[in-house]
């Protein structure tokens, strides 16, 4: 591997991180704008990798009603 190939990997690497970055800033605020029982489905959802039964239980919501708040919530968060 010559110089230019090592530096080129090395700033791809650094701009990956900044956009990684970034997209979790954006992703943190909007979160921000939401009620606190949809930021918890949410993060149990596609963060803890629950499954809307999972988030039913822990949350004493029937999963109708759990499928239904993360649909608004990411249309909230124009993601559907």
């Amino acid at each position: 591997m010559n110089k230019d190939n090592l530096q080129t990997s090395s700033t791809l690497s650094i701009e990956e991180e900044l956009l990684t970055k970034e997209k979790r800033y954006k992703l943190l605020k909007l979160m921000s704008e939401l009620g606190v029982l949809d930021r918890d489905v949410l993060v149990m959802k596609f963060i803890q990798g629950n499954t809307n039964e999972e988030i039913a239980i822990k949350t004493g919501m029937v999963q109708g009603t759990v499928e239904n708040r993360i649909y608004q919530a990411l249309r909230k968060l124009s993601l559907t």
